[in-house]
């Protein structure tokens, strides 16, 4: 009987965290059109909607680490800003950016497959080197920041794939500190 108890529980509990995944996923992308819409800029112009996705939905998968959201981010828009700099605005310097990003992002541990839209967003939209502070530094820190607050909460234990980890085991009696032996 207890055994189905903690299997309801836990049922209830990833029925709790995937609702409110969605309502913070929901929130975010909506906080994303206001920041578009108030600063100007494109809604397109902003990498971050399916980081926001990923990290809503599997906020302890490796993807999801600070390192990989931040440094993912970071090396993308560096790569694609100094690519568009560097080669004529093209469809082969725009996929070998995407090229160079991922390998950077593997050989950096900073994987975080999002990111690699950016290259793109910059070869559409032609931004300048402030694009690197915001959106992409200032988006990606507040993604990071979202990702360990969904961590903390502990409705959202995920593996690296996006599936539920099995309950934790309960935890052992702790021993009888006058050690009677009745």
């Amino acid at each position: 009987m207890q055994g189905e108890d903690r299997d309801r529980s836990a049922r209830r509990r990833e029925q709790i965290g995937i609702a409110a995944a969605a309502v913070l996923v929901t929130g975010a992308i909506f906080a994303l059109h206001v920041a578009a819409r108030t600063s100007g800029m494109a809604l397109a112009a902003f990498p971050f909607a399916t980081t926001l996705v990923l990290v809503c939905g599997a906020p302890g998968s490796a993807p999801s680490s600070s390192r990989a959201i931040v440094g993912g981010h970071m090396i993308c828009g560096v790569v694609a800003l100094c690519g568009h700099q560097l080669w004529p605005n093209s469809e082969l310097a725009t996929a070998g950016m995407v090229g160079v990003a991922l390998a950077l992002m593997m050989a950096l541990r900073c994987f975080h497959p999002p990111a690699g839209i950016t290259p793109l967003i910059a070869a559409q939209f032609d931004p300048d080197w402030s694009f690197l502070l915001w959106p992409v530094l200032s988006g990606a820190l507040l993604a990071a920041l979202l990702a360990r607050s969904l961590e903390a909460l502990r409705l959202f234990r995920r593996s690296g794939d996006g599936s539920p980890l099995p309950p934790s085991p309960p935890s052992a009696a702790a021993p009888d500190p006058g050690g009677s032996q009745n």
